[in-house]
């Protein structure tokens, strides 16, 4: 009967440490997820701080080559006729 009991006993220890392990396993995996969470959101800080400092004009040319080329798709889609692209190229040309 002795050893039934020391049996159990030894496999209830065997279980409690496999069940610590496993959550010690759960908590490195959580804590790395959390480091690499704040790792992508401190890259995110950097870059938008990067182009925070950028000059205003070259942010402002940026926007109106990347509106020129949103107006190229859409005629090229057929979304918009050939005069309704050369209208909106034109006044964006002339924000220049």
């Amino acid at each position: 009967m002795r050893g039934r009991i020391a049996a159990a006993a030894v496999g209830s220890h065997v279980a409690k440490k496999k069940a610590q392990a496993a959550g010690a396993q759960k908590e490195a995996a959580n804590q790395k997820e959390i480091d690499d969470l704040k790792a992508e959101q401190q890259k995110q800080l950097d870059e938008l701080k990067q182009q925070e400092s950028k000059p205003q004009q070259s942010s402002g040319q940026e926007d109106i080559t990347q509106k020129l080329q949103k107006l190229a798709n859409l005629k090229q889609q057929g979304l918009i006729s050939e005069e309704e692209y050369q209208k909106s190229k034109a006044d964006l040309l002339a924000k220049l």
